[in-house]
């Protein structure tokens, strides 16, 4: 629990409490290492018929990060609208992949799904935030 001098100390700093761009950025590298590896450790397990509740697990749990990730996109700006349709047609191939793993038990996306999670966490990782 947060006492009064530190919320107020907190306040000052960053007052609508938006991350920094530093922040942003290790949110992002988090989220895209959590669905790579999620990705990698359900093909894994993918090749093994008596795991199937624990890879509907991981593929819930990989639909939910791209969830996440897709909160992160900014369609408000005009600068950055068509770059987050893209994303976002990334993060859509994801979650169907994962929802045919979870509901259907067909595992033919999964492979693209975790291409596209390691072009995005390998891509990312090379990126500075500039500010």
């Amino acid at each position: 629990m947060k006492n009064k001098q530190t919320e107020h100390k907190e306040s000052k700093q960053n007052p609508n409490n938006v991350p920094s761009a530093q922040e942003q950025y290790n949110i992002i590298l988090k989220l895209y290492k959590g669905l790579h590896d999620n990705l990698e450790e359900l093909y894994k397990k993918s090749k093994d018929k008596n795991s199937s509740t624990k890879t509907s697990q991981l593929a819930y749990k990989v639909d939910r990060i791209a969830s996440g990730l897709h909160l992160t996109l900014n369609f408000e700006d005009e600068k950055t609208v068509k770059i987050s349709e893209n994303f976002r047609e990334l993060y859509r191939h994801v979650r169907f992949a994962m929802k045919m793993i979870y509901e259907k038990q067909e595992y033919k996306f999964l492979n693209s799904a975790r291409d596209v999670a390691r072009t995005l966490y390998q891509s990312w990782a090379k990126i500075k935030p500039t500010i």
